[in-house]
């Protein structure tokens, strides 16, 4: 099992295939900054090492902030996922930390800027699945439309499935 949490580009590949968006936002980017707030949920891969324990499910929550106009970094390096997801508590894998964020379908990468802010983690008993309608039923009672739902295989490879939320926003804001 420790293989499949290996930072690989296979197994980044499949955790960015294998990512549901369940729920885009209603509302999206049309110039600047703009936030996309997210829930991404998962398998907590933790419990698995304690088979005495249910295994139980992760909730990440945060706020995501895209520039698409065209942005000239100041540090002409390609940025790190350590740099666009900074973490009070370490909770990404560490063999993300110094990869180079940069969309897997080369969309536009040079005219993007991300930031994210507020991640909060939280590890919850239920399974994923249970989570994620508890989660979907909530939003839906409160009328909440700009947030987006997401299902990741292995949250601590999170900056991965985000990357192909924001690209699936892109996608329908600029066709």
């Amino acid at each position: 099992m420790a293989e499949f949490y290996h930072a690989n580009p296979e197994r980044l590949r499949w955790i960015y295939q294998h990512t549901d968006i369940k729920r885009s936002p209603l509302t999206g980017i049309v110039s600047g900054y703009h936030t996309l707030p997210f829930t991404l949920i998962g398998p907590n891969d933790e419990s698995e090492e304690r088979p005495d324990q249910s295994r139980g499910s992760l909730k990440l929550t945060g706020k995501i902030s895209v520039s698409p106009k065209l942005i000239i970094p100041v540090n002409p390096q390609d940025e790190r996922f350590a740099d666009i997801f900074p973490e009070i508590e370490p909770f990404m894998d560490p063999g993300l930390t110094t990869r180079a964020f940069s969309f897997s379908l080369g969309y536009r990468k040079n005219n993007l800027r991300v930031r994210n802010e507020h991640l909060a983690v939280e590890a919850f008993p239920n399974p994923d699945g249970e989570l994620v309608d508890k989660v979907m039923d909530e939003l839906s009672r409160g009328e909440i439309l700009n947030m987006g739902v997401i299902w990741c295989p292995a949250p601590r490879f999170y900056p991965v499935s985000l990357e192909r939320f924001i690209v699936s926003v892109l996608d329908r804001e600029f066709r």
